[in-house]
């Protein structure tokens, strides 16, 4: 009798859930407005079931994202040679923070969960403080005084990132006070970041039709760069955690799986148009890479 193996299908959800916000974008863009609140559940959950101890930073925590920035800064800065919008483009997709799902998708693929929540944590931070002063000197199209930019950036952020984390933790708090201690919502955060591909990928397109047509070569350019992030920060994560001494699963997450939703909604809302298409093909990409690794534990945990 034909059985339909629902946890291999499962692999393949990114990939239709994508499709869908390509196909229908013009129905799911107008609805992006969702997005913060649905990044902000996302965060909140991922975090909720994490004490404080458990997602501290740590040296390798700290030696990764050296190592990580460091090489999107020098990438960076020899591509502005060439074109400093396209060399943007490419650096937002390594000052991404690590994806609030990663530690999900960690624990689905059975790596260390603790250190992709931790890097997740982390890098989320790290956004909080650098994104209001690093935004406004990286495009210098903005119409808007610095301060008054970072202001918006700052307010954005909070809004996105602090407060779930605050919720999160006062939740888990009051929780601790009545004798009980929330579980993990790894399913319901994986089925949030699905829904939320529907509506990147709608306003991602919808963005680029609109506003990135203008020069054709730039724009070929900026996806190719979010692919070249791409590649790289997947291919390079199982070396690096060799050479850190962290687990393989979760540093290739970390490094390679990440909160496009909050970048492309920063580079769509402050930048010039030209560096969003990268972040959109970094979207599509880390989800064929997802897919692929998804894939491939499924048929090794089968075969063992």
């Amino acid at each position: 009798m034909f059985r339909v193996d629902w946890h291999r299908l499962k692999g393949y959800a990114p990939l239709c859930f994508i499709t869908l916000g390509i196909v229908l974008w013009r129905v799911t863009a107008p609805f992006a407005v969702i997005l913060p609140w649905i990044i902000s559940a996302m965060l909140f959950f991922a975090v909720l079931n994490m004490p404080l101890r458990a997602v501290a930073p740590r040296p390798k925590h700290l030696v990764l994202l050296a190592l990580h920035l460091g090489l999107g800064g020098g990438l960076y800065f020899l591509l502005a040679l060439w074109n400093p919008l396209i060399a943007t483009s490419l650096f937002m997709c390594f000052l991404a923070p690590a994806a609030t799902a990663a530690g999900a998708m960690t624990s689905l693929m059975e790596g260390d969960t603790g250190f992709a929540t931790g890097y997740t944590i982390l890098t989320h931070g790290l956004i909080c403080f650098l994104a209001p002063f690093l935004l406004p000197l990286l495009d210098d199209h903005s119409q808007l005084p610095f301060w008054t930019l970072s202001g918006q950036i700052a307010l954005l952020v909070a809004r996105m990132v602090i407060l779930p984390i605050t919720l999160a933790w006062l939740v888990r708090y009051l929780m601790k006070r009545r004798g009980r201690t929330p579980g993990p919502h790894r399913t319901l955060t994986y089925w949030l970041w699905l829904s939320s591909l529907i509506f990147i990928l709608g306003k991602a397109v919808a963005f680029v039709s609109e506003e990135g047509g203008g020069n054709p070569l730039l724009l070929v350019a900026s996806f190719g760069v979010g692919f070249l992030a791409c590649a790289l920060q997947f291919t390079l994560g199982p070396p690096l955690s060799r050479w850190i001494g962290v687990e393989e699963v979760a540093c290739r997450q970390a490094m390679g799986q990440k909160n496009t939703a909050l970048t492309l909604w920063l580079c769509i809302s402050f930048m010039h148009p030209l560096v969003a298409p990268g972040i959109a093909g970094y979207i599509a990409w880390q989800n064929f890479f997802l897919t692929y690794y998804m894939n491939r534990y499924l048929r090794q945990s089968t075969r063992s």
